[in-house]
């Protein structure tokens, strides 16, 4: 019975993914409307990546995860440079945000799986928290697919595929166990952060700044805020492993 609830929230978590994608796929979006979702996936990205992901990095008792950080942020640098991609955030800064944004789901349903053996109030606990920021992950991931290549069905089945990958990740936490070693998730996390940070530094924030029009700064800070909030409420209440 417990094993067949946890698979329907699970499932739940992993769905939730979708409705961001599903909400913004409904109708056509001016340009000027696909400008804010950029702005306001700006925001949720690096509020993701310095509240939800950073922790993660220096919960580990010492820093031997740092050079990770900078690993993840120098490929994508690497990778950018031979692709000779321009400055605006096209082609090199979407394969960044999917790498960062399927892997940190891919981690999510490994370590629910793993936290739930070793205490299922734990485990409850981070699956609730998942529950929590799932959507505000499929928010972000649509909008900037939708501005980056105006495809509804892109935006809808990126941010869906956030899912697919969290209830991958559950289903092979046995294979993952065997094959790498106990510190590959925390490894997997860091990189992630580096690639984030750098789409956020070096693509969203300066194509943010050319635009010269305030209100996209406020969408900026609006998604940054409503994240900081989120963030305080699962901390507050014990929520976020």
């Amino acid at each position: 019975m417990m094993q067949s609830v946890f698979w329907i929230v699970l499932l739940t978590a992993a769905l939730a993914s979708s409705i961001g994608g599903l909400l913004l796929c409904l109708r056509a979006w001016s340009s000027e409307a696909l400008f804010a979702m950029i702005s306001a996936g700006a925001g949720l990205l690096l509020a993701i990546t310095l509240l939800d992901l950073m922790p993660h990095v220096f919960s580990d008792k010492s820093l031997w995860l740092m050079p990770f950080v900078l690993v993840g942020f120098v490929t994508l640098f690497a990778l950018e440079l031979i692709s000779k991609s321009s400055g605006e955030f096209g082609s090199t800064g979407m394969i960044g945000v999917m790498t960062g944004f399927l892997l940190h789901a891919f981690v999510e349903g490994v370590s629910l799986v793993a936290s739930l053996r070793m205490d299922s109030e734990v485990g409850v606990s981070v699956l609730v928290a998942m529950l929590l920021h799932k959507i505000p992950d499929g928010v972000t991931i649509a909008s900037l697919l939708l501005a980056a290549t105006n495809s509804r069905k892109k935006a809808f089945w990126g941010a869906t595929s956030l899912g697919i990958a969290t209830i991958a990740g559950a289903l092979s936490f046995g294979f993952a166990e065997r094959m790498f070693p106990s510190n590959w998730s925390g490894i997997m996390l860091a990189m992630t952060t580096g690639i984030f940070l750098y789409v956020s530094a070096s693509h969203l924030v300066p194509y943010i700044g050319q635009t010269k029009k305030a209100q996209y700064g406020v969408y900026f800070v609006g998604a940054m805020a409503v994240y900081l909030i989120l963030s305080a409420f699962l901390h507050a209440n014990h929520l976020h492993a």
